[in-house]
C-alpha cells in the first residue's frame, strides 16, 4: 500500500495539476493544453504494459522473485527524480517528456506493487490486495491535492513538482522500513490471516 500509494501519486499529480501549471508557466490556453496533455497519460498506459513485461521476466528467471521486484521498484524510484525538474526545464518537448515519464513511471510502482504483493500474500485474496492498493492511492491522492493545489495557488509550482517527485523515493523508503524481517507489520502468507 505505501508503494502503490506514494509511487504513483505523481499519476494524479499530472493528471489534475498539468493543465493549471501549463497554463500558468506555458500561458497556454485550454484548446492548447487539450491538444498536448493525452501524452502523458499514453505513459501511464504504456508503463503498464512495460514494468508487467519486466516483472514477469525478471521473477521468472530468478530463484528469488521477491529481490528483483525490490530492485525494480528502487529503478522506478530513481525514475521518478525528473519530475522535479519540470519548473525549470525551457523546452516544451521535453516538459511533456517529464510528464509522459512521470506517469510511465508510476504505472511502473502500481504494477511493481501488486506483483510484489501477489508474490508474498496469498493470491486467493488478490482483489483485497488491488482493492487496498488502490484505495491507498486514491486516499493519499485526496488527502495531497489540496497540498498540491496550494502550492499552484501561491505560484509555487517549483515545490508542487519536487514534492510530487519526492513522494515516490517517500513510500519506497516507508516500504523498506515496513517491510523489514524484524518489523513485523508486513508478514509472508504463511503468518497473514487474511
Amino acid at each position: 500500500m505505501l508503494v502503490y500509494a506514494f509511487g504513483a501519486l505523481p499519476i494524479g499529480f499530472v493528471l489534475y495539476q498539468a493543465a493549471i501549471y501549463l497554463n500558468q508557466a506555458w500561458g497556454m490556453s485550454q484548446a492548447d493544453i487539450g491538444k498536448v496533455l493525452w501524452i502523458p497519460p499514453v505513459g501511464w498506459e504504456l508503463g503498464y504494459f512495460f514494468w508487467g513485461w519486466l516483472a514477469d521476466r525478471g521473477c521468472s528467471a530468478t530463484p528469488d522473485p521477491l529481490r528483483a521486484l525490490r530492485r525494480l521498484m528502487a529503478a522506478t524510484t530513481l525514475l521518478s527524480l525528473p519530475l522535479a525538474l519540470t519548473p525549470w526545464t525551457h523546452r516544451f518537448g521535453l516538459v511533456l517528456f517529464e510528464l509522459f515519464l512521470a506517469m510511465f513511471v508510476a504505472g511502473g510502482f502500481i504494477i511493481l506493487a501488486m506483483a510484489y504483493a501477489t508474490q508474498t500474500y496469498s493470491g486467493a485474496h488478490s482483489g483485497l490486495i488491488a482493492g487496498l492498493g488502490a484505495g491507498a492511492w486514491s486516499g493519499g491522492v485526496a488527502l495531497l491535492m489540496p497540498c498540491f493545489g496550494r502550492l499552484f495557488d501561491l505560484h509555487r509550482a517549483d515545490a508542487a513538482f519536487v514534492f510530487a517527485a519526492l513522494s515516490p523515493v517517500l513510500g519506497y523508503g516507508l516500504w523498506l522500513w515496513a517491510s523489514h524481517p524484524g518489523y513485523h507489520f508486513l508478514k509472508p502468507a504463511d503468518r497473514l490471516p487474511l
